[in-house]
């Protein structure tokens, strides 16, 4: 008995216990479908999982998972501070939020469903939060300039997205590209000179969404580890009526997540 064949008998077995079914859309039969195997290729085996089976488990895709999402995150681009606005004796400089905040981190966790072997559907709720910058010019002053420090940037929510994989299952690399839709509550931005802090924007609900592309990589017949990039774009903030006036409006602003993520079929 030669060690490929032990492998898949007790492949076999662990099918049979644990009955594994593709539960994606109907009218599509995971047979098509097999998954990637290190052992190089794949051994059918008629059983109730109605697939094709691999040393590695059967369906790999299909069914529900847990995904869990970390990864760093720069805004690029959209400014907090518009430039040019006179003021008395002070004329603003323009800022971008990639100018007022650190990179940053972004957490997010969710569910995902395969409704076709290679789109799945998502939904999942996340944290995100940059540390401000401090010492940031923000305005000119009769030849001098206005420092301020900025407090952090935090926010949370919710979205939906769609993903849609560009390779079949069985492949080792699998890439995909994927959208997503959301509302994100941003907590408020103040600066401050190193004493009482200076409310600029005003928490609230913005809306937000991203585009993204990377590759996915089983580990085991439950499991997956994906990294992704791409960039997101959330809406602007209130300011209040004095700050528009000295600063101007907020804008909105993109970033670029760099994110790794986890899926865990249950």
């Amino acid at each position: 008995m030669n060690n490929r064949f032990l492998v898949t008998a007790m492949g076999a077995a662990a099918m049979a216990v644990t009955g594994c079914a593709y539960q994606g859309g109907s009218g599509y039969s995971h047979s098509a479908y097999p998954t990637y195997s290190p052992y190089g290729g794949t051994t059918s085996y008629a059983n109730r999982c109605g697939t094709t089976y691999t040393p590695q488990g059967c369906a790999v895709v299909g069914g529900t998972r847990l995904e869990l999402d970390i990864g760093a995150e720069k805004f690029v681009d959209g400014d907090i501070v518009n430039g040019g606005i006179v003021t008395g004796p002070s004329t603003t400089t323009a800022v971008g939020y990639k100018d007022a905040f650190k990179t940053g981190y972004r957490a997010s966790a969710g569910l995902a469903r395969d409704f076709r072997p290679n789109t799945t559907i998502l939904a999942r709720g996340f944290y995100k939060q940059a540390e401000g910058e401090d010492g940031v010019t923000i305005a000119t002053n009769g030849g001098g300039n206005v420092n301020v420090n900025f407090s952090d940037y935090e926010s949370y929510g919710a979205e939906l997205g769609l993903r849609q994989y560009l390779a079949p299952a069985q492949s080792k690399f699998r890439p995909f590209v994927g959208a997503t839709a959301g509302a994100t509550y941003i907590e408020d931005i103040s600066i401050d000179t190193g004493g009482p802090a200076t409310l600029i924007n005003e928490a609230g609900w913005s809306a937000t969404a991203s585009a993204t592309g990377g590759f996915e990589m089983p580990i085991s017949r439950s499991a997956s580890l994906a990294l992704e990039s791409g960039v997101r774009w959330e809406g602007k903030q209130d300011r209040p009526a004095f700050q528009t006036a000295t600063l101007g409006e907020d804008n909105s602003r993109l970033s670029v997540p760099v994110t790794l993520r986890g899926r865990f079929r249950f």
